[in-house]
């Protein structure tokens, strides 16, 4: 899961004025508009407003810091107008750079989404996997590039190489202006004179893709890891899709979950349970640690163990083993224990069968 204070550059405690300056800072440095040679500054930019979209909404920002999972890919990308209105928010109508608001976003290849299960070990204390799937990739015959080896693009004869198709109309009100994506070059700009026979001028080819992956220590259930440019790469050398693993954690035999705690069931006697006793109870590292249950224990009270359950996630430190003491009362006795058993009701003036 990204860390999104630190994308912003702030603190955890950073109020939201701090954190719309920091994104206010980020979004002019890393806008495409302001970085045209750069083509990794639309995926800085992307994670950038996606931070910010998380951290200024209080409800969304208190479930990130209670490491819940977030929505795999912000929305602000997705609708019309839901990332203009973000931007709006921060700058007001006169956009960032002034003069107003256009499409913000470059073509880029398809955002994949993969499930991976974990053994709870792996969640608690991280862990290296690999995932494999089938996506699009860059054409190895064309370097990605769409164009037959030894060979190149020329200017589209559409739109002069702009990309653009610019279109004037009369109207009652005078004349309008408006702008299209030429539908030649698809606004590229120029055209593949000889396709590459692999591809057949896509740039890509569907193959199996290895990406290792990262399981940060502390995990929850259900979280989202985010790994930018691994997903679907882009037609023609356009840059590639993110990769977004859901993680599932499998149930353990020994123990359970409670956020940071782990939870684990000790079974002991009666006698004990009233007299005392001292258990060995398993770690979910390996090994096992002495536990000191006190006399007069109850069933189902919890014996705290601090710094033995899982690593906390973005945090030094780890949560507690949680120790439930289960009070097994037997189902069957020998004659001699039920001598011993109705000579202590006795003492204590119990009616017993």
């Amino acid at each position: 899961m990204a860390d999104y204070y630190q994308i912003l550059g702030v603190a955890r405690d950073a109020s939201p004025e701090t954190i719309k300056k920091a994104f206010r800072r980020l979004a002019r440095d890393t806008h495409p508009d302001a970085n045209p040679d750069d083509p990794e500054s639309e995926a800085r930019f992307r994670e950038a407003a996606e931070a910010y979209e998380v951290l200024s909404d209080p409800e969304r920002r208190a479930r990130y810091d209670r490491g819940e999972s977030m929505d795999p890919g912000s929305n602000l990308f997705q609708g019309p107008g839901s990332f203009d209105d973000l931007l709006r928010s921060v700058f007001g109508d006169g956009g960032m750079f002034g003069g107003g608001f256009r499409e913000a976003r470059v073509a880029r290849g398809r955002d994949i989404q993969v499930r991976m299960g974990l053994d709870l070990e792996e969640a608690a204390f991280g862990a290296t996997r690999t995932v494999r799937f089938r996506a699009a990739m860059a054409c190895e015959e064309c370097a990605g590039s769409g164009s037959r080896p030894g060979t190149g693009t020329r200017m589209c004869n559409i739109c002069a190489g702009t990309g653009q198709v610019r279109m004037a109309r009369r109207s009652a009100f005078g004349s309008l202006m408006t702008v299209t994506t030429c539908r030649a070059c698809g606004g590229a700009g120029s055209v593949i004179a000889h396709p590459c026979s692999r591809c057949s001028g896509q740039g890509m080819v569907e193959d199996e893709k290895q990406v290792s992956v990262e399981i940060p220590a502390g995990v929850n259930d259900g979280a989202n890891l985010r790994l930018v440019g691994e997903g679907e790469a882009g037609p023609r050398g356009v840059p590639p899709g993110d990769l977004y693993v859901q993680l599932g954690i499998r149930p353990h035999p020994s123990f359970a979950r409670q956020g940071d705690d782990l939870l684990h069931d000790l079974d002991i006697g009666i006698a004990a349970a009233a007299l005392g006793t001292e258990a060995d109870v398993p770690l979910l590292e390996g090994g096992t640690d002495r536990v000191k249950v006190p006399a007069g224990t109850q069933h189902g009270e919890i014996i705290r163990l601090r710094g033995k359950g899982a690593q906390r996630l973005r945090r030094r430190g780890r949560g507690s083993l949680l120790v439930r003491v289960s009070v097994d009362v037997p189902a069957k006795l020998s004659r001699t224990q039920r001598k011993i058993l109705r000579r202590y009701a006795e003492s204590r003036g119990e009616f017993v069968l």
